[in-house]
């Protein structure tokens, strides 16, 4: 269970992108509206977020992930240096939207490190 409240500030909120076409509709009379709206129909051919962004922030993520590594191995788990670099590390990666399959594979070993320690506390 993760505490929402636990004292980490939340990402910072990004706003949407504006699509240039839907701000000329806006000035357009009903007529050129259903035109634009069929063309735009037709232009979303593409899904998902923006490859570049996506390469940016995974690459943060993996550059962060490295410096907190060393920082783990050179004052270990319980230090504050440590800890500041893995808080900096989960806000980079909070952000990130992840598919179920995705998610499945990162909760896993999370979930069985819980069922050990239930075990071990019911024993």
């Amino acid at each position: 269970y993760i505490d929402p409240d636990d004292g980490i500030a939340p990402p910072a909120e990004v706003p949407p992108p504006v699509d240039p076409k839907a701000v000329k509709a806006e000035g357009a009379d009903d007529d050129e509206e259903e035109s634009a709206d069929a063309s735009d129909e037709e232009d979303e051919v593409e899904s998902g977020p923006d490859p570049v962004i996506a390469q940016q922030r995974f690459g943060a993520v993996s550059d962060q992930m490295e410096i907190t590594r060393k920082a783990l191995k050179k004052f270990g788990r319980d230090d504050k240096h440590a800890i500041a670099e893995m808080v900096a590390l989960a806000e980079l990666f909070m952000p990130i939207k992840l598919v179920p399959k995705q998610f499945e594979g990162l909760v896993e070993r999370v979930r069985g490190a819980l069922e050990r320690l239930r075990a071990q506390e019911r024993a």
